[in-house]
């Protein structure tokens, strides 16, 4: 099953007891046994485009321009990635404590979610090198996006 879908992003991301949201305009598709998030960002640094795919309990987490980073989810495991912005080039990894879907009524979902609005939520302790620099609380919540 394919299917297509613009939608409305509620990004919240916790780090040390501080939480900062973000809403921006997106897209939202089912391919195969996978769902994908794509949306841009503008950041001082420039334009970042990013691409989310969730599949079986994995997600990753791309982005591309002004930033070029990948990172990959997947609960109790240590994952490794890298983050460039053009300045520095890092190797990065994550471990993951939570990564689960949501629905409305804050139930969690198994598999694919099939219909708007959910919520995708995890969280990870993030490192560089082996040194530790926090543990995030990221959730995006999926909306359908209307007329604004």
């Amino acid at each position: 099953m394919n299917y297509k879908q613009k939608i409305w992003i509620q990004l919240e991301s916790e780090q040390d007891n501080e939480v900062v949201t973000q809403q921006m305009l997106g897209e939202w598709y089912l391919k195969d046994k996978a769902f994908y998030i794509k949306y841009t960002e503008q950041t001082d640094a420039g334009e970042v485009r990013h691409l989310l795919r969730y599949e079986s309990n994995e997600l990753k987490v791309s982005r591309k321009g002004a930033v070029d980073a990948e990172q990959v989810y997947r609960i109790h495991e240590r994952r490794e990635g890298f983050y460039s912005n053009g300045m520095i080039n890092l190797e990065t990894a994550a471990y993951t404590y939570q990564l689960i879907i949501k629905d409305v009524m804050e139930h969690i979902v198994l598999g694919l979610p099939k219909r708007l609005p959910f919520s995708l939520v995890w969280d990870y302790e993030l490192y560089v090198g082996e040194q530790s620099t926090g543990r995030f609380k990221l959730r995006l919540l999926l909306k359908e996006a209307t007329a604004i």
